[in-house]
């Protein structure tokens, strides 16, 4: 399978790049600063982690490893390979979920201990950091710079962590139920106390729904921006 061997490549890729080693020191700094968290909190924080990192990883990793595999050049040579745009796109938000995955484990493992639903706390950190590397992706194809990455970026993210709101107590729920993350907040809060089957259908509906729209987009942008600059290169030639 195609997208598999992408899914490998990618993930020797982030190891070559010592992506792994980072978030390792990451996820010891996060344990460390955890401990300093009193106990009556230390669950809310753990929370708070999970979501954010899956938001992090996948928004900031995912489109700087697409910058750096601009600048190297290997986008010439993957896609005069019968490898489709589609599987790349997949094969990338996989090998980045993978990572956020285990770092969410590790976090919440050795905090707060093993997540009370572990099947629907890995499904919100898969599904969030897939729905981040989607978006991500769609913003880098945009972006000329690392700078003008890093701004939109921002832009395009800030509305998604609206939820957080409702997270500390502020709004209704109603005004929270559009976005993505509130259905994130919600599959992570099942590692602390059991969640409503009308709560878990929504949460992976609005999940997965996402996911399409976000992949979509990232598909259309990067056709558009950057295998139309490939396509015209070669042209040139």
């Amino acid at each position: 399978m195609r997208w598999g061997s992408a899914l490998a490549h990618d993930i020797r890729f982030q190891w070559r790049h010592r992506f792994y080693g980072v978030y390792i020191l990451v996820c010891l700094l996060y344990l460390l600063l955890l401990h300093f968290v009193p106990a009556d909190n230390q669950a809310s924080i753990v929370i708070l982690l999970t979501f954010s990192d899956p938001s992090a990883v996948g928004l900031i990793l995912a489109g700087g490893i697409i910058l750096l595999e601009k600048d190297q050049g290997i986008h010439h040579h993957l896609f005069a390979t019968p490898l489709r745009l589609q599987e790349y796109l997949i094969a990338k938000a996989l090998s980045i979920s993978v990572l956020s995955t285990c770092a969410a484990w590790v976090i919440h493992g050795f905090s707060i201990g093993v997540p009370a639903s572990p099947i629907l706390f890995t499904l919100s950190i898969l599904l969030s950091s897939c729905f981040f590397t989607f978006l991500s992706i769609g913003v880098v194809s945009r972006a000329r710079s690392i700078n003008g990455f890093i701004l939109l970026s921002q832009v395009y993210a800030l509305p998604f962590a609206l939820p957080l709101l409702y997270f500390f107590g502020i709004g209704r729920e109603s005004l929270y139920l559009i976005f993505p993350t509130h259905g994130s907040l919600l599959l992570l809060q099942s590692a602390l106390r059991p969640l409503s089957w009308r709560e878990i259908v929504y949460a992976l509906a609005i999940l997965i729904v996402w996911n399409g729209i976000a992949f979509l987009w990232a598909q259309r942008s990067f056709e558009r921006r950057i295998l139309r600059r490939i396509g015209e290169r070669r042209d040139r030639r």
